[in-house]
């Protein structure tokens, strides 16, 4: 079962799913940049770095770096999820809304990929991820705003439809993704329920490409090295199908 990141969050407590979503689109014949980290020669035969390519992936390059069942250890399987047009909440502190923003169906200025649920038998851990493509510096500025902040935002209250859910946050230790990821932990206390729930989170740069996912684990002692294992994954798929 599918639910949005706030509205129907309870159903996401009981039936242990949650997801991003995204809409899948992206021009089929846009030119495909220049690798990442390529290098030229300047007129004295010296390799030099190749500046950073600032044209957004195509829909092929974005279809690339997302992550397919196959990616991801025996015993999980996958399906590719409907679109989405959900707006973010609105964070109760300013320093917090670039977190809150990256919640949204879409991203501002952003163009998604496929948006991928995956789940393990018995859906105890769940997945979602989808990679979203910027023009020009917008997938830099994207990602440096969720760390900026991380180092600021450790508790807010996220409105959405009228309803209040209070989140908590806290940078997580985890392998690096592509050029630039941050690694976190969103908590979110279901008063009405009773019961909190702690999602990890990542988003991953790789030139004007930028990967979101959200992991969620029930009962599952190695949760950590799980997501840590994911991260590994989802970074190689992204940095292969950006450079590709």
């Amino acid at each position: 079962m599918r639910t949005r990141m706030f509205r129907g969050v309870a159903a996401a407590v009981t039936v242990s799913a949650l997801c991003f979503t995204a809409a899948a689109c992206g021009g089929e014949d846009e030119k495909k940049p220049a690798a990442s980290g390529e290098k030229s020669k300047d007129k004295g035969g010296e390799e030099k770095p190749a500046e950073a390519s600032t044209t957004p992936l195509t829909a092929e390059q974005l279809k690339a770096a997302t992550l397919e069942a196959k990616d991801l250890p025996a015993g999980w399987t996958g399906k590719t999820a409907e679109a989405d047009t959900t707006k973010p909440p609105t964070a109760d502190k300013p320093e917090c809304q670039p977190i809150a923003n990256m919640m949204a169906g879409t991203l501002p200025g952003g163009t998604g990929g496929p948006n991928m649920e995956f789940s393990t038998k018995g859906e105890n851990d769940n997945l979602s991820e989808q990679v979203f493509t910027f023009e020009g510096t917008g997938a830099a500025e994207f990602t440096k705003a969720i760390g900026t902040a991380l180092e600021t935002c450790k508790a807010a209250v996220f409105t959405q439809d009228g309803e209040k859910t209070k989140v908590t946050f806290a940078k997580l230790s985890a392998p690096k993704a592509g050029e630039e990821s941050h690694a976190f932990t969103m908590g979110m206390s279901m008063e009405g329920l009773g019961a909190d729930v702690k999602i990890n989170m990542l988003v991953a740069r790789q030139g004007t490409g930028v990967a979101r996912a959200a992991y969620i684990a029930i009962d599952n002692p190695k949760s950590e090295a799980a997501f840590g294992d994911l991260v590994t994954r989802m970074g190689a798929k992204l940095v292969k199908g950006a450079q590709g």
